[in-house]
């Protein structure tokens, strides 16, 4: 007896010996120098947000798998050594060396990935690449690929314009501390010029805003995260709202204008006081608090787009105030917002004379079912200071007296509210404002087409017959 537990016992040490290495294993140690053995990794390139030169990147990450039934011991080296635009941390390690790094069986690590690439005299976006090496104790070698897009821009920090002043469009502006234009002085923006704006930084102008771009050539303003929330599925930070503060207008400043303007991502849109500006052509999209906020203003909006705010996408004080072709809708994907159009006498309880609103070939709708509100005094709300004419309007009030030539959406319509536009793009968070072929907006503008013969995109609108907001239907 004692012999067969002898051989038994003999026979187990003999096999478990076996499978020890089988795996590449010792008795007493659990990593292998087996080169048979790998990682696995969650992509095999990590490509970057295009980022500015100069400026340090949100950090990136995929994983490092080891799905063997051995632990791992390996370096990770950047290829381009010291002189990388890249850098990685591994493990609470950090630089473009990491060593010593030991993944256990059926362990795994996040390796992140930042970038800052060098400022040079390219105005047109370049390129930077490089590679991860990961170096088995075995001396096996796997590569993970790194690449991202790099762009130089101005710096503006605390940039204050004293005097007329042009920014062209060679390169983009980094606003940081905002940008103010004093009161006698102009800033003008030329075609194609880009402003990317810091989290807060504002526009502010008690001189004059030329901003005048052009179909082909249209002004932006955003802000100036360029990478992603780490969401499921990722969503760009350019499309949510506050990333930056917005335009003010102060009471002092004179003649603005904004002609094929972008403005989206902001705080507000354009909040002015006593002032006058006009926007043609523009889109002022996704605010957390309202996209235009006048107060005792004389303005003129047409061919525009004004959409998704927290609270209005138009809110009127008292002034004039004009409005045709467009469209303003309330559909913010961060907020439940207010009405599309605020129209009042007061502000913070002082009143503010309205000396008159229209709003011609508009739709004007949202998630509500009034999106048109007026908060005015009993002493003129039944005069007519205020119009709306050949517009589709969301609204209950079907006998407002102030309505002419009015098509009334509702929700209980199949084509009503958000189904009056073609819907929404990249993964459903980018609001698409273009009207849909059953739209009830459609045909119903009145001859103001002479005036606006071509939509916000540059299709001709029929000298007859036109559809009303910033887009004519094409299929």
């Amino acid at each position: 007896m004692k012999r067969a537990f002898f051989r038994v016992r003999q026979v187990c040490v003999v096999t478990i010996s076996a499978l020890l290495l089988f795996c590449g294993c010792s008795w007493d140690k659990e990593f292998t120098t087996d080169y048979r053995y790998s990682l696995s990794f969650s992509a095999d390139t990590v490509k970057m947000d295009t980022v500015f030169a100069g400026v340090a990147s949100a950090s990136d990450c995929f994983m490092i798998y080891n799905n063997n039934s051995c632990g791992l011991r390996l370096d990770a080296v950047l290829a381009g050594g010291s002189g990388s635009a890249f850098r990685i941390n591994l493990d609470g390690q950090g630089g473009t060396q990491i060593t010593d790094l030991e993944i256990p069986s059926g362990d795994s690590l996040y390796c992140f990935v930042s970038v800052k690439i060098p400022e040079s005299e390219a105005t047109e976006l370049f390129y930077a690449f490089d590679s991860i090496r990961f170096v088995l104790e075995s001396g096996k070698v796997q590569y993970v690929r790194l690449s991202a897009y790099g762009q130089n821009a101005i710096r503006l920090k605390g940039r204050r314009v004293e005097h007329d002043t042009i920014l062209d469009a060679r390169l983009p502006y980094l606003v940081y501390d905002s940008l103010y234009v004093s009161e006698g002085a102009t800033l003008t923006l030329a075609p194609g010029t880009r402003l990317f704006f810091h989290c807060d930084a504002v526009l502010d102008v008690a001189g004059r805003l030329v901003a005048d771009g052009s179909i082909d050539s249209v002004i932006l303003m955003r802000g100036d995260r360029l990478d992603d929330m780490q969401t499921i599925p990722p969503i760009p930070y350019d499309l949510v709202a506050g990333q930056w503060g917005g335009i003010r207008l102060r009471s002092n400043s004179y003649g603005n204008l904004f002609r094929y303007c972008d403005i989206h991502s902001s705080e507000f849109g354009a909040s002015a006081e006593d002032t006058k500006f006009s926007l043609y052509s523009s889109i002022i999209h996704n605010v957390n608090t309202n996209c235009i906020q006048a107060t005792g203003c004389r303005i003129e909006v047409a061919n525009s787009q004004i959409t998704n705010a927290g609270v209005s996408c138009i809110d009127v004080a008292g002034g004039w105030s004009d409005f045709t072709f467009c469209t303003i809708a309330g559909f913010s994907l961060w907020s439940i917002g207010s009405q599309a159009v605020l129209l009042s006498d007061h502000r913070n309880s002082v009143e503010i004379p309205l000396v008159g609103a229209q709003f011609k070939n508009c739709i004007i709708t949202g998630r509500h079912s009034d999106e048109f509100v007026t908060e005015l005094s009993d002493s003129i709300s039944k005069k007519d200071i205020y119009y709306v004419g050949n517009s589709l309007v969301m609204s209950t009030d079907t006998v407002d007296i102030h309505y002419h030539s009015v098509l009334f959406d509702s929700h209980d319509k199949e084509t009503g509210g958000a189904a009056n536009f073609k819907g929404k793009s990249r993964n459903g968070y980018r609001s698409v404002y273009e009207i849909d072929s059953l739209s009830s907006a459609r045909g119903i503008a009145d001859s103001l087409s002479l005036v606006w013969p071509l939509d916000l995109r540059g299709t001709p609108r029929p000298p007859s017959g036109a559809d009303a907001g910033c887009y004519q239907f094409v299929l």
